[in-house]
């Protein structure tokens, strides 16, 4: 239900009653919901639980559109009202998802990862789902991925009794084992939580990007969520590597780059994911 304090804002922000709000599923996080003006959609989503969590998507968002390579939904309107942070966008008509936009979505999301970036992390912490995400600037991949991606979460995780200490060395196997499985890297921007529900088909086959985790590190991160739950469309990556080839032997790194997800499942959702990370995680040691 919508709060009257956020009635009356989408109200006055139009300069119009507005009452025919519809719920949008999808999210657990935010509560969202659609609605239409002037034979115009918009799509709105609420906060006041988790703080900086909306403000954070809206830096984001920003960071993709800056690079011209691929959509995002447009900002309307960002708003910190009553403890709530409001994030207004426009609505996007979800299309079929043709051979075409898969066509669109590998090329364009090359592009965005052709550009180059000068270290790997973000200028501040953002968010992975409910949890912060640490993203303290590192020179290197191999730093970044041990220190701000699987450290904190092993840190939560051991916190929560969710791995055992023998589990916890094994990550430490893993981390002396990285330099012979990564390849030479170059930092670029990523979403950060690429799987099937972060992106929109639109009209005319176009792909949006939504929910982004955006900060900068190794493109093979947004590649291999792509196969976290199911895997995109054969012509998606067909289409990326047309456009960016990547470095030899990515399907064997799959595996170790979804350990950060798994690990923030984990912490998330509970022992559901233990097996997955166990799995995983035995590949590299």
């Amino acid at each position: 239900m919508i709060p009257n304090a956020i009635r009356a804002f989408i109200s006055d922000f139009h300069q119009a009653s507005v009452n025919n709000f519809i719920t949008v599923g999808g999210g657990s996080i935010n509560e969202a919901y659609k609605y239409s003006l002037n034979d115009t959609s918009y799509f709105v989503k609420f906060n006041n639980q988790i703080e900086g969590i909306i403000e954070k998507e809206v830096e984001a968002l920003n960071a993709i559109d800056n690079l011209n390579c691929i959509a995002t939904p447009q900002i309307i309107c960002f708003k910190k009202l009553n403890g709530y942070e409001i994030l207004i966008l426009e609505f996007i008509n979800s299309g079929i998802k043709s051979h075409q936009s898969w066509e669109n979505f590998g090329r364009q999301l090359a592009n965005m990862h052709k550009e180059p970036a000068p270290f790997y992390g973000w200028e501040e912490n953002n968010f992975i789902g409910a949890l912060e995400q640490s993203n303290k600037p590192q020179d290197n991949f191999r730093d970044f991925f041990i220190h701000q991606r699987l450290s904190p979460q092993l840190g939560l995780a051991k916190k929560k009794n969710l791995l055992s200490r023998n589990e916890l060395k094994l990550f430490d196997k893993l981390f002396l084992n990285l330099p012979s499985i990564l390849p030479d890297t170059k930092p670029s921007l990523v979403h950060g939580d690429l799987w099937s529900g972060n992106f929109i088909i639109g009209e005319n086959d176009r792909p949006y990007l939504i929910d982004p985790a955006v900060h900068y590190s190794f493109r093979e991160i947004d590649l291999a969520f792509t196969h976290l739950f199911g895997g995109f469309d054969s012509t998606f990556y067909d289409s990326y590597q047309n456009q960016y080839r990547l470095e030899p032997n990515f399907n064997e790194r799959i595996d170790l780059y979804n350990l950060y997800p798994l690990l923030v499942h984990l912490n998330l959702f509970g022992t559901g994911y233990y097996h997955s990370v166990i799995s995983s995680l035995k590949k590299y040691v």
